[in-house]
């Protein structure tokens, strides 16, 4: 499909466009935070820089990995050059759990928990955790898209990001476990 593209055919980069925009969207949507606007314009971003690069394009491994590298890639720019976004309270949405069962406010808690954990990562950490949960990706895929080496050790690939991983797993389980602690605290 990318040589259909790299000789001109639209109609081929539709429906790569419609294969993967969903997935980068999510991606970048997690990696910035819910920042669904932003989100939106980086994946715009993402396709117009594959579309703009397209003759340099030599495929090594899975095509989704290679978008992903150009979103991290991205995602890391817009954070070096935004400036803080303040949200007054007028402006948040009201939640409505009318006629939702306590198991679907329970999962939502539940979500919106382990979201906030992530979202107080590191981006490099947040970066690892999502590619791995989120899209099921190899250690040696996730180095590969964050450009991190993999190092050997007496014959053994030990990666580097995989002491981000677990860090970053680490520092999850102790913010679910502190907001849990704390919930009790109040509730007892």
């Amino acid at each position: 499909m990318i040589k259909k593209i790299q000789a001109g055919d639209t109609e081929a980069f539709d429906i790569l466009v419609r294969k993967y925009y969903c997935s980068i969207y999510q991606f970048c949507y997690r990696r910035l935070n819910g920042d669904a606007a932003t989100a939106e314009d980086i994946t715009q971003d993402v396709f117009l820089k594959l579309l703009e690069n397209i003759h340099k394009v030599r495929m090594l491994g899975k095509f989704q990995n290679y978008l992903l590298t150009i979103a991290a890639n991205t995602c890391n720019n817009h954070y070096k050059k935004a400036k803080p976004i303040y949200t007054g309270l007028n402006t948040l949405e009201i939640a409505d759990d009318s006629g939702s069962s306590l198991e679907k406010v329970v999962q939502t808690e539940n979500q919106a928990a382990v979201q906030h954990a992530i979202n107080r990562l590191p981006d490099y950490q947040k970066e690892a955790i999502i590619l791995r949960f989120y899209y099921d990706l190899k250690i040696r895929e996730i180095a590969a898209i964050s450009k991190v080496k993999l190092q050997t050790y007496f014959g053994i690939v030990q990666p580097i990001i995989m002491l981000v991983f677990n860090l970053g797993l680490t520092t999850i389980f102790y913010i679910l476990t502190r907001s849990t602690f704390k919930r009790h605290q109040v509730a007892g």
